[in-house]
């Protein structure tokens, strides 16, 4: 071992008598298996300890100078040593230890030759457990800082062990800083004046001969400062308090300083601590982070650490003024775990604080390693209130692993500012840069005093929600009171119901998504609502029964019992030409204290009442023509519950069809009857009309009566003809005849077939 030079060291062995060293025999190889004397040179301000005061069994070996054998020797000369027993190594120790002063250095004057820390072998002494220490000391106030760039540390509790089997161990006034192993993020150890540096070193392992450079620096407060300088993918770092797990001394300072790359997260761990008793109980140890550009934080042990916080930071660990009236108690222990990692980060931050009357509430899924992160710390939930600014981390997070609820209040405290129109109820949040899935909105519905809420269905109707039938849908609507301990019911969209009447100026209102991942994408509006006056039942349910599908219609409160003393009404409309099945599933009857429950029909136009319990103790299915109201009113039980479930199936009413058949057939014959008179009519009338038709025939053919016109015949129908036009010809013919004679007039032949009075024309009458 040297600072600044090394150590001789000599081994001989010799012949002896057989009292001592019997059986031990002349050797020349470097073992101690058998008897031996070390000559060794010890140089100026060391000493060197052989020491069996550890060893914890009896084995009778001592180690022995000039004949003297003693369980231990402290060597601070050149001395033979011998041992009486054949393997030493196994009982003995060896502490090597150097003293160095520093005398006249200062802050501002040191060696242009930084001093070193070199350790030597003994190889004597390579088989047995030993140290090497380097004790420090200056007369001036200030702290020694040793460099381990070239190696690295890391921290280990004194009870660990290190791969390498080489352990070093800082000590400052009589306080164990740290035990460290060699390969680690620690580059710089500075402590306060006096120090103690030992490397302990085991048995039989070669001595690993690291250089360490020496530097001085200005005091501070703090018992030690450790730099850790962490690179790209370095493994989480274990830091333990001084002492530990002793206790950490009353009054003092621990610093470490973190550098971290860039792009890099660092989180702080408290794995486990101990508090001591503070002479002033509200002088507590505290922890203070400091970042360059975030700030101070001061937080007690108790608390979260921060975590995901990007830049370089130090960390200081303070200690209160211990009570020392009982000293057994357990002082101040930390056990700390820094870890860096570099994440895909997304950052919300809104100028605009949230509107009025809304809160947000931002949660990581359980299962997810998304981490998020409001402030210091990293939260599974964080609530952002309303008024406050929006500013949240993410660090590798995906959309659907981020849950949303959002809370909204609505107030219309009176009528003059309430609307006589159905409000909407968007679905939806105000700040689009929060990367996560609206999973549950709730409203809180205050009306002005004395009023009921009406809740319209904006689309498609809205179908209960039961335990008996499930929703098939994506989103789960919850009606209850504002209490929340009363529920009106579930329900969910497509379905018979148009509206609900709730006699509550106050109710709640949450819609939550049922589908998985991210596929919440609702029809807005989800709902309408409306303030109205107090209505006569404390529920009312508009319901269009359709044929396409039965209506389940279920108590308020389902599965569980009605409100004492509380009245629902259900308008059931049916479609024109159809009639419905009332069915009641389920009734359960409780005992009531004075009144009984009340169950009754009643068609809406006719007014008839169509069943009453009070007339009919037994249950039963009926049969209803038109439109009806259904009307449930519960007592004041003793014992049991009122509830009830009940289906409307909506089929053809066939009285209404067979009358409107009869009718219609009726209305066809008339109609028919009607259209073929007119046609015989019409056509009578044009027959009439029609002028007679006069046919010129030059032809031989005879043309007969009631035959049909032969088409080959050189015809010349006119439908008028003049008499000019028959006769404008005949004198012409007349003057031919006289100038030159043609040949005669052929015979004309009999008529053939039926002839009328008329028929025999001479020719003077023709051609005259």
């Amino acid at each position: 071992m040297a600072f600044l030079g090394h150590y001789k060291t000599e081994r001989t062995c010799r012949f002896s008598c057989v009292v001592m060293f019997l059986g031990c025999f002349l050797s020349t190889v470097l073992d101690l298996t058998e008897c031996a004397q070390l000559k060794i040179t010890v140089e100026k301000d060391t000493t060197i300890i052989i020491d069996s005061s550890a060893t914890t069994t009896n084995s009778g070996c001592k180690v022995c100078i000039n004949q003297n054998c003693q369980s231990s020797v402290i060597l601070k000369s050149d001395t033979l040593v011998d041992f009486n027993c054949s393997q030493p190594e196994k009982v003995f120790k060896v502490q090597i230890v150097r003293n160095i002063a520093f005398a006249g250095w200062t802050k501002n004057i040191q060696p242009k030759i930084l001093p070193k820390i070199l350790p030597d072998e003994y190889p004597a002494f390579q088989k047995f457990n030993r140290t090497f220490t380097w004790n420090l000391k200056s007369d001036g106030l200030m702290n020694f800082s040793f460099n381990f760039t070239s190696m690295g540390l890391k921290q280990i509790q004194q009870t660990d062990s290190c791969p390498d089997e080489h352990i070093y161990t800082f000590t400052s006034v009589e306080n164990i800083v740290g035990s460290f192993c060699q390969k680690g993020s620690i580059r710089h150890v500075e402590v306060r004046n006096p120090v103690r540096l030992s490397l302990n070193v085991n048995g039989g392992k070669p001595l690993d001969k690291k250089v360490i450079i020496v530097s001085v620096k200005s005091t501070s407060n703090s018992l030690a400062h450790i730099t850790v300088d962490f690179k790209e993918k370095s493994s989480p770092l274990a830091i333990f308090s001084p002492k530990y797990p002793s206790g950490f001394p009353s009054k003092t300072d621990m610093l470490w300083t973190f550098t971290v790359p860039p792009s890099y997260y660092t989180s702080v761990f408290i794995l486990n601590y101990t508090l001591p008793k503070c002479l002033k109980p509200s002088d507590t140890p505290i922890i203070e982070y400091n970042w360059i550009e975030n700030g101070i934080l001061k937080t007690r042990l108790n608390n979260e650490q921060p975590s995901m916080e990007p830049g370089n930071f130090t960390l200081t660990l303070r200690n209160c003024e211990i009570f020392q009236q009982n000293m057994s108690q357990k002082g101040l222990t930390v056990h700390f775990e820094i870890s860096t990692k570099s994440q895909k980060v997304g950052h919300c931050q809104d100028p605009h604080p949230l509107k009025e009357m809304q809160q947000m509430r931002v949660r990581r899924h359980p299962k997810s390693a998304c981490v998020m992160k409001s402030g210091w710390f990293t939260m599974d939930t964080v609530t952002i209130a309303s008024g406050n600014l929006i500013d949240l981390y993410f660090f590798d997070c995906k959309k659907e692993e981020v849950e949303l609820t959002v809370i909204q209040t609505i107030e219309c405290k009176s009528w003059q500012n309430c609307t006589n129109t159905p409000s909407p109820l968007q679905f939806s949040y105000d700040a689009p840069c929060i990367y996560g899935v609206l999973k549950t909105m709730t409203w809180h519905l205050h009306g002005p005093e004395s009023s009921s809420v009406e809740l319209v269905s904006p689309t498609s109707g809205l179908c209960y929600s039961l335990p008996e039938k499930k929703c098939n849908s994506e989103f789960l609507l919850d009606v209850s009171h504002d209490n929340r301990s009363i529920t009106v019911g579930q329900f969910c969209p497509k379905g018979p119901i148009q509206n609900i009447n709730i006699n509550k100026s106050s109710i709640d209102i949450t819609v939550s998504c049922t589908a998985t991942g991210d596929h919440c994408h609702p029809i807005n509006p989800i709902i309408n609502y409306l303030f109205r006056k107090e209505i006569s039942a404390h529920y009312i349910f508009t319901v269009e029964a359709k044929s396409k599908y039965a209506a389940l219609l279920a108590t308020p409160a389902w599965p569980s019992g009605m409100t004492p003393s509380n009245t629902v009404s259900w308008i059931v409309n049916l479609e024109p030409l159809f009639e419905g099945k009332l069915e009641f599933k389920y009734i359960s009857q409780p005992k009531c204290k004075e009144v009984r429950t009340s169950i009754t029909v009643q068609s809406i136009h006719s007014q008839k009442m169509l069943y009453s319990t009070k007339k009919d103790d037994k249950i039963k299915d009926l049969q209803v023509l038109e439109s009806f109201y259904l009307n449930m009113t519960n007592c004041k039980p003793t014992t049991g519950d009122f509830r009830a479930m009940m289906q409307i199936t909506v089929q053809s009413n066939y009285l209404y069809l067979k009358f409107i058949l009869s009718v219609v057939g009726i209305l066809l014959v008339v109609i028919i009857t009607f259209v073929v008179v007119c046609f015989v009519i019409s056509r009578k009338k044009k027959r009439n009309s029609a002028p007679p038709v006069s046919i010129y025939n030059p032809g031989e053919q005879d043309i007969l009566p009631g035959l049909r016109i032969p088409i080959a015949l050189d015809l010349h129908i006119y439908e008028v003809i003049e008499e000019k036009d028959v006769y404008s010809n005949l004198p012409n013919l007349n003057e031919q005849s006289t100038k030159s004679s043609g040949p005669p007039l052929p015979e004309r032949p009999i008529r053939k077939g039926p002839t009328t009075n008329h028929h025999n024309m001479i020719d003077n009458e023709l051609y005259s």
